[in-house]
């Protein structure tokens, strides 16, 4: 933040920030022509010598400056200019394990959740889960473009990802964080009261979808998991809620 003040670009700011990946970069040199260049040029209407911020995805941010632009097809070459450590990202990875629920919250879910600081999304297709995804290829370009935006506007420094909705024993083989699962039914433990008796380290979120882990799910999680059952607090939220509120606790307990 300081260095773009330094830099005299404070508005870059609310331009918020484009990501970039190995294959666009060639020495100094970045270029883009594909939705990121639409939204570059046919949107906010960059054009010559503009600045803009730059993040490779990997924590390290860019000032660069607009030296070719095309709008149609659109397509925008930066050269970069300077670059320094992203300090917003959070202390420890964390993963949600999102049972998929009905109509388009996984929308907001996505784009909620990286705006708190999740590093991955992982769709789970629990029990109770109503919803089937006809084409998940589909529908995970739409939620890694919700992704991108979300994670541009939040200033994210590394780019999340939404994966490959998963069953739930697969999710299960995939999750190798210590684990907690959000339960209604837990009375005792809280987030904080088991995440202050042990060091930070990468952690995975569980959240069920409308109507609720199983009783069963909850047990495999804490048999082949060793999974912490944790209650959000005294009133019951709802699937979209559940997964903001867990991470903010997570990122509040441990160092964000």
């Amino acid at each position: 933040m300081k260095q773009l003040m330094k830099a005299g670009a404070v508005w870059l700011l609310l331009m918020g920030k484009h990501f970039f990946k190995p294959h666009n970069k060639d020495g100094d040199s970045v270029f883009f022509d594909n939705d990121t260049a639409h939204h570059m040029v046919n949107v906010l209407r960059l054009s010559l010598d503009q600045d803009v911020l730059l993040c490779d995805g990997f924590g390290t941010d860019y000032t660069a400056k607009v030296t070719s632009v095309t709008r149609k097809p659109a397509s925008i070459t930066l050269t970069l200019l300077n670059s320094f450590p992203c300090h917003t990202e959070p202390p420890i990875p964390v993963t949600l394990y999102q049972s998929i629920p009905k109509g388009d919250k996984m929308d907001w879910i996505i784009e909620k959740c990286i705006e708190v600081g999740v590093s991955t999304i992982v769709p789970v297709y629990a029990s109770r889960s109503e919803a089937k995804f006809k084409d998940p290829i589909k529908k995970m370009e739409r939620y890694n473009r919700i992704a991108y935006s979300a994670a541009s506007q939040s200033m994210r420094g590394v780019l999340p990802k939404v994966l490959l909705p998963m069953s739930f024993k697969d999710a299960l083989r995939n999750d190798t964080a210590l684990t907690l699962v959000a339960y209604e039914k837990e009375q005792g433990n809280t987030i904080k009261s088991t995440l202050c008796k042990i060091p930070p380290e990468p952690i995975s979120v569980w959240i069920g979808p409308e109507g609720g882990f199983e009783s069963t799910e909850i047990n495999c999680l804490s048999r082949e998991k060793s999974a912490f059952s944790v209650s959000l607090g005294a009133s019951i939220l709802r699937t979209e809620t559940a997964g903001v509120v867990a991470l903010a606790q997570i990122l509040c307990i441990w160092g964000q």
